[in-house]
């Protein structure tokens, strides 16, 4: 076992090698070129992703592709992180980004690549750290209002609904799980009434599949399913608990 770098803006991450069904550009991933059908057939077979210059650890080879753990997202699958198979050539072996995160939606490397939101790069501009205040993050994550809904997305191209609530907190230094599951079991339990900006509410249990993120007033930012974008909506009826990591 050793340690790579994704070299490409954001590699998908596959349950079983060669059965990729989108392609590898994100830039067609918001566009009506990937269609609702092919989102609902991600269902299950693309359950992540990794960024541009996030640390991955190679497990296995088989053929064109690389089976990977993922450190950055922590899951119950593995404890080394979040398990999956890419594209070979979407890793290089050689550190090809930085230590700092992208805290915007996206910005262009020097060398021409379009990168998005939490891929690691040389410190710039574009990686001033984030306060780790309530209202930052939930002014962090009103940056991807109206985008499209991507099952297993992580990038600025595309978040299901823990992807969102991942990616927004690891941008302001705190890294919790992957997967709305996940978060709900490490997470510390508030009651609703207790609940404050940041803190995250849960649906579809006992064991939940979907998460938000409260922002307040009795609402809640989400990214609800492939029909979607994220949005904001009121706190709905039948949820399962909050959790908080701030």
């Amino acid at each position: 076992m050793h340690a790579a770098v994704v070299a490409v803006a954001v590699a998908n991450v596959w349950a079983a090698p060669g059965t990729a069904t989108i392609p590898n550009d994100p830039h067609v991933w918001p566009t009506p070129a990937v269609s609702y059908t092919q989102r609902l057939a991600l269902v299950g077979h693309m359950p992540t992703q990794a960024l541009f210059g996030e640390r991955v650890l190679v497990l296995a080879r088989r053929g064109a592709w690389t089976r990977v753990a993922v450190p950055d997202q922590p899951s119950p699958l593995d404890r080394r992180g979040y398990p999956g198979w890419v594209l070979s050539s979407q890793l290089r072996n050689a550190p090809v980004g930085g230590s700092a995160i992208v805290t915007v939606p996206k910005v262009r490397l020097t060398n021409g690549m379009e990168v998005g939101f939490g891929s690691q790069v040389p410190s710039g501009a574009a990686t001033q750290p984030l306060p780790r205040t309530r209202a930052d993050i939930v002014r962090t994550a009103k940056l991807f209002l109206g985008l499209h809904y991507l099952w297993g997305g992580l990038s600025a191209w595309g978040y299901d609904c823990s992807g969102l609530t991942w990616a927004v907190y690891r941008a302001h230094g705190i890294t919790i799980p992957r997967d709305a599951d996940a978060q709900y079991a490490a997470g510390t339990p508030v009651t609703l009434a207790a609940a404050q900006p940041g803190d995250l509410i849960f649906y579809e249990g006992p064991r939940p599949g979907h998460v938000a993120m409260l922002v307040g007033a009795g609402e809640m930012i989400e990214s609800p399913n492939s029909a979607s974008e994220v949005r904001i909506v009121p706190v709905r009826a039948g949820y399962v608990g909050v959790r908080r990591f701030l």
